[in-house]
């Protein structure tokens, strides 16, 4: 999947924070800018804000530039897809183990190799369908399998495959500015880096899920504690060509388009990487697997469907009501 999978053009495109329990002893400090080739906004309470803020820019920026860009020439990604492997610190290395582990459990649903494959379609600029051959010989260059990881050495064994961390970055910038917050006087925060969202303090946030079928509004609101969201949607990014719509969440077995049902799947949990390898994953496979793999990785997932059904466990805990009469909860 391409490195803008989770982004749309708009900052309207990406999930709607709202703070519901006020906090008049802190000061607010609401900021937006542009990296990772999307945009990230937020809101923090507490002190040194200023500074709190220029941490957390410089830290998204700089995990991009030093170690997720397929495109910076200093970057980790970069100089592995270059020189077929490399040397990853404790922390890297256990995102690629638990990337790989998400690639494993879901049976290649989720694919971090699949950059071949997404430059074919070229979702981040003037989309098409692919030439067959072309895509048949991206392909064969992509799998997790082979990605070889053995005590913080990284290797591909198919010098042609493309690491692609389009489809987890977003996820893992905000664990690591949740990271950086853990040791920052705040009190409160909401973090959005593309359709990734970090909530990060005591009280209760409400999340608003995109409505999928209209350019705004939302299908839901949701009432939760801390943790990390992550939606993937056919929405976000598509074309049409000869009658029919061609979205960017792509099959890494077919290497076209998802065709499971689902037009929306949004993954809670209290990792971000896992909330966005794992939305990613649960649209690929679908409703009844995609609760299985969220399950399994002490997740939770809702779908929304194209009849406007909004899909979660009974168990799920979550407090979900839906935005308007268009769509209705369906708990499994």
């Amino acid at each position: 999947m391409n490195r803008f999978a989770k982004i749309g053009i708009v900052i309207a495109a990406v999930l709607l924070m709202t703070l519901i329990v006020a906090d008049t002893v802190k000061p607010t400090l609401k900021f937006d800018f542009f990296a990772m080739n999307t945009f990230v906004s937020g809101e923090v309470k507490g002190k040194k804000l200023n500074e709190t803020y220029k941490e957390i820019e410089n830290t998204i920026n700089t995990l991009d530039k030093m170690i997720l860009s397929r495109t910076a020439e200093d970057s980790f990604i970069y100089n592995l897809n270059k020189n077929g492997e490399a040397i990853a610190d404790t922390e890297l290395f256990e995102y690629f183990t638990k990337l790989s582990e998400v690639c494993q459990k879901s049976g290649g649903a989720f694919d971090y190799t699949l950059g071949r494959v997404s430059d074919l379609w070229n979702f981040g600029g003037t989309p098409s369908i692919p030439d067959g051959a072309k895509l048949t010989e991206a392909l064969s260059h992509s799998g997790y399998e082979k990605i070889i990881l053995s005590d913080g050495n990284i290797t591909l064994t198919d010098k042609n495959a493309v690491v692609d961390f389009g489809a987890s970055g977003k996820g893992i910038a905000l664990d690591e500015v949740r990271d950086y917050l853990d040791t920052a006087d705040v009190t409160r925060a909401v973090i959005s880096v593309g359709g990734s969202v970090l909530l990060y303090g005591d009280d209760d946030f409400t999340v608003g899920i995109k409505n999928p079928f209209g350019n705004s509004g939302y299908a839901a609101k949701l009432t939760i504690k801390e943790c990390c969201v992550s939606t993937s949607g056919s929405y976000e990014q598509s074309f049409e060509s000869g009658g029919k719509k061609y979205h960017h969440i792509l099959n890494p077995e077919t290497g076209y388009p998802a065709e499971s049902g689902v037009v929306s799947a949004t993954v809670i949990s209290d990792s971000g990487l896992l909330s966005d390898a794992l939305s990613t994953a649960c649209f690929v496979l679908g409703i009844d697997k995609g609760f299985d793999l969220a399950e399994e990785f002490g997740a939770q997932v809702i779908f929304i469907t194209e009849d406007g059904s909004i899909h979660l466990k009974e168990n799920a805990d979550i407090n979900i009501t839906p935005d308007s009469g268009d769509f209705t909860v369906v708990k499994h």
